[in-house]
Order: C-alpha cells, then structure tokens, then sequence
C-alpha cells in the first residue's frame, strides 16, 4: 500500500476508537465531531486528492487496486461511523456502494484489525504522511503570503537538517506526492550554500523550505502592493482602536457591537503581523 493509503487506515482506526469511545460514555456531540474532523479534514482534505493519480491510472494497475481497495475500505467505515448521526444519507448511499448488501443497519461495526492484512495502527506512515502535509501546508503559505495563484508553477527545495528526514521526504513516490498537491514543477534537497538568492521560506519540521521566487515575483512591485496594503490596514486599527477607546461607546453600545468591534480589532492586528512579516522577507531577497 502507498503511503497514503496506511496513513488514511490509520488515522481510521483510531477515530474509530475514538468514536466507540465517546458513544458509550454518551458523549454524542465528542462522536460526532471526531468524524467530521477525520472526514472533512483529512479523508476529503488530504486523501482523495493524494489518490488521484493512483485512482486515474497514471501509476499503474497496481497501484490502482491498491488504491481502490483503501479507498473502499475507508468509505465502507465512514458510512457506519456516520450512521447514528445522518442515518438516511448514509442508508442511501450505502445501497449505492458496491460489495454492501442489505441495510446499513444490521452493518458490523468497523473492525480495527480487518484493512486489507496490514497493522491497522501504523505509527510510522502518520509520522511520514505528516512531514509531507507540513512541507505542502508550506508551500500553499507561501503562495498565500506572497498573492500566488494556486497553480502558478514553482520550484521548491528542501534544506534537511538530518538525514532521517531527508529520506522520509527524499523517496520518489513521497516527492511526486508533494509535488503533486503542491503543485511544483520540481522539489529538490540542497545545503545552506545551495539556497536560492530569491526565495520564500518557511520552517517545517526538520527542515527548512525554500520557494524559489525568481521570475515568479516583482521583488521592488510587490514591496510596493505590500507597503500600500499594510497602511490601509493601520488605518483600519486605528478607527476600530479609537471606537474601542471611546467611553461613550462602550457604555452605550450593545455588548454584540462591541464584541464585533474587539474581534475585528483583532483580525486586523494579525492581518496587519502577517502583511509587515512578508514585507520583511521581501525586502532581504530586495537586498
């Protein structure tokens, strides 16, 4: 099985503990809420667009079955899991999904030690599969920060600071994958004297990533898109400071306006942190 596939089977397992868990203490909103993080968060987030390659054939049959076997196994477990808290969607499509008969009702609970002869707990694929979402997370930050389009094609280079990490991360099948959700035309491993003049970086665990910005940004444009966007925001602050330092407002307003007003102070002072920390590494590659 591909690394995403022994990763999603045992995140699965044990969300699925965590579910029996928190149904037999009653704790129905603690059930709930670990299947919609495992669903929406990594089965939909993470897996199916890691598998795509794989369930579109461009790995080879192999990996296809390989691929379509975890993918079956999981949806199969997701649908009995969701069952007490959506019961007439998941019947609906439990009868749309091939190899169930019957009702979804009289289904056995997800069996921890069934997946396909493999350790349903494996430590080591979610340890890896994680260092390649903190390497794509970074790259996806990058682009944010610096107003990239998502599928602007860029090239990234990893600077690791052991060889265990390097190897996690170094296998052809782990680079495809970063370079496939992150959408790079190439991801390379260099040392400190290897950086690139004009890059982005960004610090995973173990490493530090370089985004390679040249021909990508206008260094002196961007510094000033930057500089105009961080005033506009300090003139924000300072009218929702001056409302929040006003006496009278507080006293008279209501306490809804008022938290509205607090939490939009303090959106701004984020936004404004992460506009001037971009300006600050714009204007070291500018140097």
């Amino acid at each position: 099985l591909s690394l995403p596939d022994r990763w999603i089977l045992s995140r699965l397992t044990r969300v699925t503990s965590e579910v029996e868990t928190a149904l037999d203490a009653y704790k129905f909103n603690e059930a709930a809420g670990a299947v919609y993080q495992f669903v929406w968060h990594e089965f939909c987030d993470w897996y199916l667009e890691a598998i795509k390659p794989a369930l579109y054939g461009s790995l080879g049959d192999a990996a296809q079955a390989n691929a379509k076997k975890a993918l079956w196994f999981v949806m199969r477990d997701i649908l009995v899991l969701l069952h007490p808290f959506t019961p007439f969607v998941t019947e609906e499509i439990w009868d749309k999904l091939p190899g169930t008969a019957g009702s979804i009702m009289k289904a056995s609970y997800p069996d921890q030690g069934a997946y396909l002869d493999v350790d349903p707990l494996d430590a080591a694929a979610e340890a890896e599969m994680q260092l390649v979402i903190d390497v794509i997370t970074g790259v996806r930050n990058v682009r944010g920060e610096m107003n990239l389009p998502p599928a602007k094609p860029l090239a990234a280079y990893l600077q690791c600071e052991s060889e265990t990490t390097k190897d996690a991360l170094a296998s052809p099948d782990r680079q495809a994958l970063i370079v496939h959700l992150a959408r790079l035309t190439e991801l390379g491993f260099i040392t400190e004297a290897e950086k690139p003049k004009t890059a982005a970086t960004a610090i995973v665990r173990g490493a530090v990533l370089y985004v390679d910005l040249a021909g990508v940004v206008d260094v002196a444009q961007e510094i000033q898109r930057l500089t105009k966007e961080i005033a506009k925001v300090t003139k924000e602050i300072g009218g929702v400071a001056r409302k929040l330092g006003n006496e009278d407002f507080l006293a008279k307003a209501p306490a809804e306006v008022v938290a509205k007003n607090r939490e939009r102070h303090d959106t701004l002072m984020e936004k404004q942190d992460k506009l001037e920390g971009t300006l600050s590494r714009m204007r070291e590659m500018e140097n």
